[in-house]
Order: C-alpha cells, then structure tokens, then sequence
C-alpha cells in the first residue's frame, strides 16, 4: 500500500495568465480543499512576474494610451494573481517561482513536493516527481481555421508528447476525453474527465451587485457575456441577437455587458471589428465592454444580470468558466447548443443553435419574461457541497494512482 500523498504542488504554468486558466486552477483548489486530507498541505506554484513580462506589459499599455485605448486590468500581475486567489487563506500555501525548469524544479523541492498537477506541458521522462497532465482542448483540430499552420503544428506536437508521456491527464469534459481518443487513437495515457462542479466560494460573494452596477455605470436590467474576445467565443451572434431584442419590442433601459480581456492574438484586430460591428448594429450605446475585471465585481455584475449568455462555439469545458458561475448562482444560463455544453447540470439553462442570432434573441425575450424563481441559498451551497465532493474524490484519486505508479 503507497505512502499517503501529504505535499500537493498545483501548478500555474501557463494557466496563470488568463483568466480561463484561472477558473481552472480555482476548480482544482475548490476540489481539492473540499476532501482535505489530514496533515495534506496544498501548494499553488505561480510563476514570477519577470522584468521583461513587466517591461512588455508597460510597453503595450502605454501604446495603447497612445491610440486613446483604455487600459485593461489583467490577471497576469503579481499582485493580480494574490488577489486572485487570496480566498484561499489559510487551505492554500502561495508561492512564487522563478520561471523555467530549473526554478521549477527549485521550488518543488522546496515545498517537499510530491505530486505536481495539472502539467499543461510534458516535463519530460526525466522528471523527478510523479505528475498528472493536462489537455485543455482540441479546438486547432476542430477549428482549424482559427489557427496557423503552425500553430496547429505546435499543439499536435505538444499533445503527442502529452499523451506518450503521461500515465494520467485531467480534463475538464467528457468531450476532451473523447476527442483526444478520436484524434489520437492509439495512446494509453489514462484521461480523467473532472466533473462539472459549479461551486463558488463566499468570499467571492462580498461585493454588492447594487453597487458594482452603479459604478460601471450600468441600467438596472442587463444581459452579461464573461468570455474573452476570442474569435470562437463568437460575441458576433450575441451582438445581432441583442440588436434584434431591442428591435422587437421596448427595451429603453436594457444592455448587454461584456467582461473579460479585448484581446486575442490569433486575431489583433477581432476587437475593433467587433466595436464597428455594434455601431453598424445602433447599439454601441447599450453594450459595454468592461474588460478584464476582479473576480468579486465579476460575480456581482452576474448575480445582477438577467441572465448569462454564452454564444461560444467551442469550449474544453462545459460552459466555460462563466457558466460554472451562474449554475452555481441559480442565474439562468443561455447556452450554445454544441456537445460540451450539454455536459451543465443546471435547471436554470437553455440552448440554443450556435451561430443563430435569431434563436438567441428568442431565448434573451423568454428570459425578460420569465419571473425568477431562484433556488435558495441553502439548496445551492448543498449542490455545490456535493459537487464539490465528488470533483475532490476524482482528484483525490487520480493522485493516488499517479503517485502508485
């Protein structure tokens, strides 16, 4: 029988930068902190801010207050990420690291690790410490469009590594899972679906939506879209069906809110175009793009919307971050209608065909008729509490296993 697990590293490594890969490390922590094992300490390795990140951080910032672009807060900050995860007080050990293998490698050993997760990239054969991996998703094979030849290169090479090497890899859907057995048939890592546990902290829960509202400067009623300025989140369909809402009926006070980072480097131009889109539509006076927020004002301004919308058309895990969030909160959920997405578990959801902005304003006028009829706070933090156990005992027990072998 192996020795108990008592030193857990979780690793940050390319998941500290965005704030999708910061759900995921939060979805990790909740799990984890949700089953504690006696005398168990949980490490969350961040990598160091280095001059030159801070260096390209001001440079961009300062060009962009050149252009008469407003500045975006981002979760890549040193600071950023301590508030980011300073709800962990006390379940969780911060620690900072000198980027690279070797302050990597440092840090392991100074924490007395002995498992690592989740690794986004292969450590190699030689690596001294038992460790799970991680596959986010295969959007470069199902969306090739959306990549360069060779960044679709990259991935194919960096998942092939994954897949050779690793005994066990976490994931956030069933759908990964299948997909990596579609694309990648013959290997024999052992992929571990982690299931959907929408869960939120109450510390989270500080920030008063009346509040957070007002000092955006929003109406009373409004629609929120929590995704980056991704091409595949498709905020396009989401735009033409709030433009259609408006058209069908009085709406004098509504608008849409959009939070989360302008940016998307596959694609540096995809946020201009999409605020020529909104003027072309009339509607740039009622949908505010707020940009990268701290997760508390993030949560207040969903706790205050009419509903969630999540237009995407691909996504590694169920909703994304932001419908784990609303689940959670027992705030409907307009869904796009593809695979992964039918892996939510909440009542309060529906769906509809991607790509139709006819279909979704539909949905947006059902849910402005709609009474609300939340769940109380008691069935929800008894839902989470479940989910969250169950999320722990996967977690618990791939690291068992990964450590045995």
């Amino acid at each position: 029988m192996s020795a108990p697990v008592r030193n857990i590293a979780v690793l940050g490594r390319g998941l500290a930068g965005w704030g999708g890969g910061v759900d995921l490390l939060r979805l990790i922590l909740n799990g984890l902190c949700a089953v504690p094992e006696p005398g168990t300490t949980i490490t969350l390795l961040l990598p160091g801010d280095s001059w030159t990140r801070k260096a390209r951080r001001a440079l961009k910032e300062s060009l962009g207050a050149l252009a008469g672009r407003p500045v975006q807060r981002s979760p890549l900050s040193r600071q950023g990420l301590k508030d980011a995860f300073a709800d962990y007080a006390g379940q969780v050990q911060l620690r900072f690291y000198t980027a690279g293998r070797r302050g990597l490698l440092a840090a392991l050993r100074a924490i007395e690790a002995q498992i690592v997760l989740p690794c986004l990239d292969a450590p190699g054969l030689d690596f001294p410490l038992p460790w799970i991996g991680y596959i986010y998703d295969f959007q470069h094979r199902v969306l090739p469009e959306l990549f360069s030849a060779r960044e679709r290169e990259r991935r194919d090479a960096a998942f092939e590594a994954m897949l050779q090497q690793a005994r066990s890899i976490v994931v956030t859907s069933q759908a990964v899972a299948d997909d990596a057995a579609r694309f990648y048939p013959e290997h024999a890592a052992r992929l571990i679906p982690l299931p959907f546990s929408a869960a939120l902290r109450p510390q989270l829960l500080t920030r008063d939506p009346g509040e957070v509202r007002a000092q955006y400067g929003l109406p009373q009623r409004f629609f929120i879209i929590c995704n980056q300025f991704w091409v595949h989140k498709d905020h396009p369909t989401a735009f033409r069906a709030f433009a259609r809402l408006l058209g069908g009926a009085q709406q004098d006070s509504l608008a849409l809110v959009c939070t989360g980072s302008l940016g998307d480097h596959r694609a540096p131009e995809h946020a201009e175009q999409m605020r020529a889109l909104l003027a072309r539509l009339g509607v740039a006076d009622r949908v505010f793009l707020l940009g990268y927020l701290p997760k508390p004002e993030q949560v207040a301004l969903l706790r205050a919307a009419v509903a969630l919308i999540q237009p995407t058309l691909f996504e590694g895990g169920p909703g994304g971050g932001s419908t784990y969030d609303a689940v959670a909160l027992g705030i409907p959920a307009i869904l796009s209608d593809i695979p992964v997405n039918r892996e939510v578990e909440g009542v309060f959801v529906s769906y509809f065909p991607p790509g139709d902005p006819e279909a979704l304003a539909a949905r947006m006028a059902q849910a402005l008729d709609a009474p609300r009829a939340a769940p109380s706070q008691q069935q929800l933090q008894a839902e989470a509490a479940r989910r969250l156990a169950r999320l722990g005992r996967t977690l618990q027990q791939a690291i068992s296993e990964a450590s045995a072998q």
